[in-house]
C-alpha cells in the first residue's frame, strides 16, 4: 500500500445543516490526522457555536465563508472570525486589492499565525462560466491574475483546483500554501468541474485537500475514512 499523505493534509468538509450530523462524522476522525471545514451551510444553520464545539473536540478549523464585500465589511468580518481562533479562513480574491489588504490587516491584528487564503476561480466554474459573467480573460489567465493579486496583497495561500497548480512554478508556491477542494478518494464525479483524486492532487503539489462528498454522503463513512487512513505516512 502506497503511503503518500502527511497527517493533517486532509480537511474534511462538514457540509451539513445541523451539528448532530457533523458530530457523527467528527467522532470517526482523529483530530491529529484530520482538520475540518465549516462552510456556509453549517455556519448559517448553527452559528459561531459550532466553531467552539469543534475546537473542544480538538480540531483545527478551516472557516470557509469566502468573504467578498466592501473592504471595511470584510475587514470587520475577518477580525471577528479570527477572534474565534480558527486555523484558516478565506476570501474571494476577485474582491480586489483594497479588500484583500483590509482582510490581511484584520487577520494580522488578531494573530499572524492564522492562515488567510484566497479563492481564485471556483472549481465549479469553467471558461464558459467566466465568459457568462463578463470575464474576458481565459480561465488560466484569470487564475494567474488573481494569484498574483493575492500575493501582492499579502495573503498566505490560495484555494484552487489541483490542476491549476501547473500554472505556477515551484518558486512561486514555495512560500504560498495551496488548498484544493472537491477532492475524491477514487471517483471524480460531483459539483466541481476541475478536480482530482487524493493521489493525483498530492502528486500535483497540493498542500491541503478538502474531501467531503465521499465521506459525508457514504452509507459507510468509516470505510472511506479507513481507506484514507491507510495512505498516511
Amino acid at each position: 500500500m502506497e503511503k503518500f499523505i502527511k497527517k493533517g493534509q486532509i480537511i474534511v468538509g462538514l457540509d451539513f445543516d445541523n451539528s448532530e450530523s457533523a458530530f457523527e462524522i467528527t467522532k470517526l476522525l482523529n483530530p491529529h490526522n484530520y482538520k475540518v471545514k465549516v462552510g456556509n451551510q453549517l455556519f448559517t444553520a448553527c452559528g459561531p457555536k459550532i466553531l467552539d464545539d469543534l475546537k473542544m473536540q480538538g480540531f483545527d478549523i478551516f472557516l470557509d465563508l469566502k468573504y467578498h464585500d466592501t473592504p471595511n465589511t470584510v475587514e470587520k468580518a475577518v477580525e471577528e472570525a479570527c477572534k474565534k481562533d480558527v486555523w484558516m479562513l478565506n476570501i474571494h480574491l476577485s474582491g480586489g486589492i483594497s479588500m484583500i489588504e483590509s482582510a490581511v490587516n484584520a487577520k494580522n491584528s488578531i494573530s499572524s499565525e492564522i492562515l488567510l487564503i484566497g479563492v481564485t476561480v471556483l472549481t465549479s466554474l469553467d471558461h464558459k462560466d467566466l465568459s457568462d459573467t463578463g470575464v474576458s480573460k481565459d480561465l488560466k489567465d484569470q487564475i494567474i491574475s488573481l494569484f498574483n493579486l493575492g500575493k501582492k496583497g499579502g495573503i498566505d495561500g490560495i484555494v484552487c483546483s489541483p490542476n491549476d497548480l501547473a500554472y505556477f512554478n515551484k518558486e512561486e508556491l514555495d512560500s504560498f500554501i495551496s488548498v484544493c477542494p472537491g477532492i475524491r478518494v477514487k471517483e471524480r464525479k460531483g459539483g466541481q468541474k476541475r478536480t482530482a483524486t487524493i493521489h493525483d492532487a498530492i502528486h500535483m503539489g497540493a498542500d491541503y485537500l478538502v474531501v467531503a462528498r465521499e465521506i459525508i454522503s457514504s452509507t459507510n463513512p468509516i470505510k472511506v475514512i479507513n481507506e484514507i487512513d491507510s495512505y498516511f505516512i
